[in-house]
């Protein structure tokens, strides 16, 4: 049986072998012979059993996207988004595994089908966790997409060459502004406009905080004539694509996010 770190091939290779395994063994005693000869726990073992099973008709394509096994487990609990998530690999906007969980994760409780009609603070709380739901998952996919759209532009910077700043600029202009958008709808409140009392403004995140640094570079990244006009490339690999991927990471410190992000490279 394949144990540690496995291919995207070996992990459904594992996964069929527990499957004729678990045919042969009753089911009572399945589980434990399955823990016993594996470091790993029951919940994985079936994990990977779902994965081999649900996902079959798309492992040439996982295999090419070489996707992780944590990754194709929340695939295999959402099927749907299959080809949604491999569209993405395949056009080269590599998901972690927690942004693949972000973007299927909306969909892993059912909605009330009336929520405008759901009345109360139940209802009122009930409408505003399926938007935070679907705003998490939309700012998740828009940041992902940003970060291969700029590390796809530095490819030609690994040679020497010249990053065109203008084709980068009409892939990830309006989705910087959009997904600025989103950021300040998820998390920030509003007030009156004390210039006009008929409108609302968004209030911003504190001075000096990391989200007011990525709201602030979103904002960039939404105007090209912004950008610096020399030394693009040091601005997009140390100042861009770290802050980005500390959105969406795992929480840490932005100092270690982006040691991680630079090491990763």
């Amino acid at each position: 049986m394949l144990l540690g770190r496995r291919t995207t091939e070996e992990t459904f290779d594992l996964g069929d072998q527990l499957n004729i395994a678990a045919a042969l063994i009753p089911d009572r005693m399945f589980g434990k012979w399955a823990v016993s000869v594996s470091r790993y726990s029951r919940q994985h073992l079936f994990s990977l059993m779902k994965i081999a099973t649900v996902l079959k008709a798309h492992k040439t394509r996982l295999v090419e996207a070489r996707m992780s096994a944590t990754a194709m487990g929340h695939l295999a609990s959402s099927p749907e988004h299959v080809d949604e998530v491999l569209a993405e690999f395949e056009a080269g906007r590599s998901l972690t595994a927690k942004q693949i969980q972000a973007i299927v994760g909306s969909d892993n409780e059912k909605l009330d089908i009336d929520l405008p009609n759901h009345g109360g603070v139940a209802g009122l709380k009930a409408n505003a966790q399926a938007k935070l739901k679907l705003g998490i998952s939309e700012f998740t996919r828009n940041i992902s997409s940003i970060i291969a759209d700029v590390d796809a532009a530095l490819v030609p910077a690994l040679n020497g060459k010249r990053v065109l700043k203008g084709q980068l600029a009409d892939k990830i202009e309006r989705r910087a502004r959009l997904t600025r958008f989103q950021l300040e709808n998820i998390a920030l409140f509003v007030e009156l406009n004390p210039n006009n009392s008929a409108a609302s403004q968004v209030m911003g995140f504190p001075e000096g905080s990391k989200w007011r640094e990525v709201t602030e570079l979103l904002w960039v990244l939404g105007g090209r004539d912004s950008w610096p006009r020399e030394d693009l490339v040091p601005w997009l690999y140390a100042g861009v694509l770290p802050l980005l991927a500390w959105s969406v990471g795992d929480g840490k410190d932005f100092s270690t996010a982006q040691e991680s992000e630079i090491g990763n490279r």
